[in-house]
């Protein structure tokens, strides 16, 4: 089977048509000046910005929480406003902050859940993925203070290291890492004004020696 050989088609000028125009490349083939057609990868949606935050260092308790007025943080995008986000990346690292006997590996959930009201508890800033992005409109807060949480359902969750020497033994333990596969745009979680989502421990556990921290990424779009 012969090999294929490179070709063109020669379109006539077209400088008197005021209508919509292909996007093209050029390129040098040989002798000739080519028009190569090229894809540029774009959103479904008018993307204002991108945004990556950190929860800081977390300790998950040792009594339950209930994702309402208990958890360790809110992602949450204010009411009756006129953009939407998309959560593209959740990442968690987990570690024992002491040594002491935790057979219970824990339930950490991300849950959504749509609230009333206007947040008020301390606030995490993100960064810009641009200095160019447009503020963020979606914030993280470390307390559901202000906000009248109603939980929706869980859509994702993860345990943590467990620990089995006993007080006083020798050894240690590497952070436990969850890097889940970055989320395309049609997988990611869609958080809509008055929407949010919350992580929070849903078991008991032993002692309150874990430590957590929480990376996000995110992109803001309008509506």
């Amino acid at each position: 089977m012969a090999a294929p050989i490179a070709d063109k088609i020669i379109l006539p000028l077209d400088t008197g048509n005021t209508g919509k125009k292909v996007r093209t490349q050029t390129r040098v083939v040989g002798a000739d000046t080519v028009h190569e057609h090229y894809f540029v990868q774009a959103s479904k949606h008018d993307i204002v910005g991108m945004y990556y935050a950190n929860s800081g260092i977390l300790t998950p308790p040792v009594a339950v929480q209930n994702g309402t007025t208990s958890g360790m943080f809110w992602f949450q995008n204010p009411s009756g406003g006129l953009k939407a986000a998309t959560i593209r990346r959740l990442k968690e690292f987990v570690q024992f902050a002491a040594l002491a006997v935790d057979l219970v590996p824990g339930d950490f959930r991300y849950s959504r859940f749509t609230f009333t009201g206007t947040a008020s508890g301390a606030v995490l800033s993100p960064a810009r993925r641009d200095s160019n992005d447009a503020a963020p409109v979606c914030d993280i807060r470390t307390a559901s203070t202000g906000m009248t949480v109603t939980l929706v359902a869980t859509i994702r969750a993860h345990s943590g290291p467990h620990m089995g020497l006993a007080t006083g033994g020798a050894g240690s333990f590497a952070s436990q890492e969850n890097d889940p596969t970055v989320m395309d745009e049609d997988e990611g979680i869609v958080i809509r004004p008055g929407e949010g989502v919350v992580y929070w421990s849903a078991l008991a556990l032993t002692t309150a020696n874990r430590r957590t921290l929480v990376n996000l990424l995110w992109n803001e779009w309008v509506i």
